[in-house]
């Protein structure tokens, strides 16, 4: 891993502990104190501070702070301000009281919005901080980001300290918030130039840099006046970021990224837009704001969330990952319950214990996780009724292009393809028929006569895959002929109405996917029979050794056809797609479908791109089998809640052979473990000794029989692990039995 990024969030986490100690100490006091005559007197009393739950008045006198005259007191003198004080003694009249300061339960806004909310705001960047850390050990990008994220906790966390006028959490406040602005217009430079598309130059970053320095400097040598000058150089480099993700959506109109440049606008504008519009405006024209920073601010958690975001859909980083849907789901609800409970706690129930808010924070929170999920149910069962949405059916077909790479035999993509129906479509009845159209009966109950019309109608026209015919409400779509067979998904509709275009083309597209997959896999299942066949009549040695190595070559060769050829003519189609966009029309309709096309496009050259990688991962002649091995248990422990230690030592330098053998072999390994082996713990250890790669692999899952292991299957598995190490003149000890786990020790001469 990075070890200056390390460290850097070794800092941010000890600097957090550290305010946090501060910012227990005192409660803020929120007494502002202007001097008369040599009497001190109250100018100002702060809305969340403790002096306004007390009945600390304007206008009254202050005798003394800790028992001293109030000009003593460093706060009083430097800012003009009561604050970090125990003790104050206030004048009204004739009347003269002495007030202890401390934390009490009638300041739960403080609590809230002075350590709860700030603490979790840390925790979530900081969350996922580790997350980047641990997917992108060595991209500039994802390391300037991290440094933003917890600059930005350390802001927020210092915020109370600097309105307490603490000279360290102070310092850290003005440093933090005037260079984070410029830190995110750094990653974004970073993150651009990259992916070779950036529009701007670095010279503005390093400007803002020097003119954010002199500024920090200048406040420190008190050259400025202090708030609103702060204020000010927000909105600038606020203007500036706005002003250039503005530029940038221009000038990648025509690009993928544009997406990126959205969302990222989005980020800054959602989470800037409270504190600017309602705080830092009305501050630098009126004096006076219109809501609380303390309210506004909150507004922060928007920042992270839409990066996360943005990940999730492959859209900042190319990451191979899945978010679980709770972990999802509580991430989006922290904000609004926060919210709800501090306008509870607010303007409904002032003098609320901080029992009854938890409680009721808790209550909030699950009712949001819930009525996501909800919202989560509905949207699957009742979209097809409710509306139409082009972008679902999209989002769909890419959702089936992923899904039908990972299926492994005929039963498995006719599963899934009958789910994906009954979730888009309005059915009632589904059912896949494997017969001739002449002896095909009724596969469920449906009205006799529209069976027959629908039966005549498929005699009579000749089938194509993907073809629909339907009546009202009975269709039919030819999907394939297999092993001379027909192969026909039959359905029955809810309600007798026609499918509309846009249904007809995404039943009809992937009909043509799954019929596609099926006709590879039974190839396949063929050569895999025929080549059985000659190894029981031959030498299986070098049979073994040569079947390997020709599917190693074939997956090369592949990944290097679909790179020159499908990817680069959906890139010319794309490009054409475009021009048209120029051409004299008469019809907004028909450039809005150009526009979804290019979108669809866009897709599959991702996603042809995600094929390529997973056909011939590119990491060896990079980064080193090593590398590559640690990539691939990092991956896996996103997917997967099993607790892996592994220890990889190679002393040795390994032929290509060897090394894409060894990572083949992990890669099942793995796989194994998350499918079928219902473990919770793996043992992992690749090192070199006596002349040998050795491999040892244990897990304490529910095992496997013997007797299967030895005999194949028509799945490669763990048999063909076995073969692939004995085609390299190896050895392979397996100690499997049923519900004890399973332990294997590799050896493969060097």
């Amino acid at each position: 891993m990075n070890r200056t990024t390390i460290i850097a969030f070794i800092v941010a986490s000890v600097l957090v502990l550290y305010l946090t100690i501060l910012n227990l100490q005192y409660p803020l006091i929120g007494i502002n104190v202007v001097e008369k005559n040599g009497e001190t007197f109250v100018k100002e009393i702060y809305e969340f501070g403790w002096a306004k739950n007390h009945n600390i008045q304007v206008h009254d006198r202050v005798l003394k702070v800790d028992g001293k005259p109030p000009l003593s007191h460093f706060t009083v003198r430097e800012y003009g301000a009561i604050e970090q004080a125990k003790t104050v003694t206030i004048q009204r009249g004739n009347q003269i009281q002495v007030f202890t300061i401390s934390y009490e339960p009638n300041l739960i806004s403080q609590f809230m919005y002075y350590l709860i909310l700030p603490i979790s705001f840390f925790i979530f960047v900081a969350s996922l901080s580790v997350f980047l850390l641990r997917l992108r050990t060595h991209d500039k990008p994802s390391t300037v980001l991290i440094y933003f994220l917890l600059l930005a906790g350390l802001c927020y966390i210092s915020a109370s300290l600097s309105a307490k006028y603490e000279t360290i959490g102070r310092q850290i406040f003005i440093g933090t918030f005037l260079f984070l602005p410029v830190i995110f217009l750094h990653f974004l430079y970073d993150y651009f130039e990259k992916e070779k598309k950036v529009w701007f130059t670095k010279k503005i970053v390093f400007l803002l840099y020097g003119v954010n320095l002199i500024e920090f400097v200048g406040l420190k040598l008190h050259w400025i006046s202090e708030k609103k000058f702060l204020l000010g150089a927000l909105l600038l480099n606020v203007a500036t970021i706005l002003a250039l993700l503005g530029k940038g959506l221009v000038y990648l109109k025509k690009d993928e990224q544009q997406h990126t440049v959205r969302g990222l606008l989005l980020a800054i504008g959602l989470s800037a837009a409270p504190f600017v519009l309602f705080y830092s405006l009305p501050v630098l024209i009126i004096g006076k704001w219109v809501l609380p920073a303390e309210l506004t601010v909150t507004s922060l958690f928007v920042l992270p969330s839409v990066f996360l975001y943005l990940i999730g859909m492959d859209r900042l980083f190319r990451l191979q990952f899945s978010i679980n849907h709770f972990v999802y789901y509580a991430f989006l609800s922290l904000l609004p319950s926060f919210l709800v409970t501090l306008l509870y706690a607010k303007f409904v129930n002032k003098a609320g214990r901080l029992a009854e808010l938890v409680l009721l924070f808790l209550l909030i929170y699950v009712i949001n996780i819930l009525a996501l999920y909800l919202k989560g149910y509905f949207d699957r069962t009742l979209r097809a009724k409710l509306y139409v949405q082009k972008n679902f059916y999209q989002e769909s077909i890419y959702r089936i292009g992923e899904t039908l790479k990972k299926q492994k035999n005929m039963r498995e993509v006719i599963q899934f393809l009958e789910k994906e129906v009954r979730e888009v479509l309005d059915i009632e009845n589904l059912a896949f028929v494997q017969l001739a159209i002449r002896d095909m009966q009724a596969p469920f109950h449906c009205d006799e006569k529209e069976w027959t019309k629908l039966t005549k109608k498929m005699d009579r026209q000749p089938l194509s895959i993907g073809k629909i015919i339907e009546n009202k409400r009975l269709f039919a779509v030819f999907v394939g002929s297999f092993r001379q067979s027909p192969l026909l998904l039959i359905g029955k509709k809810k309600h007798p109405i026609p499918f509309r275009s846009e249904q007809k083309d995404w039943l009809s597209t992937i009909v043509y996917y799954a019929s596609v997959t099926i006709e590879n896999m039974l190839k396949v299942e063929d050569v895999i029979k025929e080549l059985g066949s000659l190894k029981e009549r031959s030498n299986s040695v070098w049979l073994t050794r040569l079947i390997f190595q020709w599917s190693e070559k074939e997956r090369r060769k592949l990944a290097i056809d679909l790179h020159d050829t499908i990817l680069q003519d959906l890139i010319v189609l794309k490009r054409k797609v475009e021009s048209l966009r120029f051409q004299n029309m008469r019809m907004e309709e028909m450039k809005k479908q150009l526009n979804d096309i290019e979108e669809e496009i866009v897709d599959m050259i991702d996603l042809t791109r995600e094929i390529c990688h997973e056909l011939r991962p590119p990491f060896f002649s990079q980064i080193g089998l090593k590398e590559a091995i640690v990539q691939l248990i990092q991956r896996f422990q996103l997917r997967a809640n099993i607790k892996i230690e592994w220890n990889v030592h190679l002393s040795a330098k390994l032929e290509e052979e060897q090394e894409l053998a060894i990572y083949r072999i992990i890669q099942e390994l793995l796989n194994n473990a998350l499918k079928h082996s219902q473990a919770s713990y793996i043992q992992l250890t690749l090192e070199t000794q006596n002349e040998e790669v050795q491999l040892h692999y244990v897990d304490n899952g529910i095992g496997i029989d013997m007797e299967k292991l030895n005999h194949y299957d028509g799945k490669l598995g763990l048999f063909g692990i076995k073969e692939r190490v004995q085609g390299l003149g190896g050895t392979c000890e397996m100690t499997p039995q049923l519900g004890e786990g399973l332990d294997i020790r590799i050896t493969i001469p060097l």
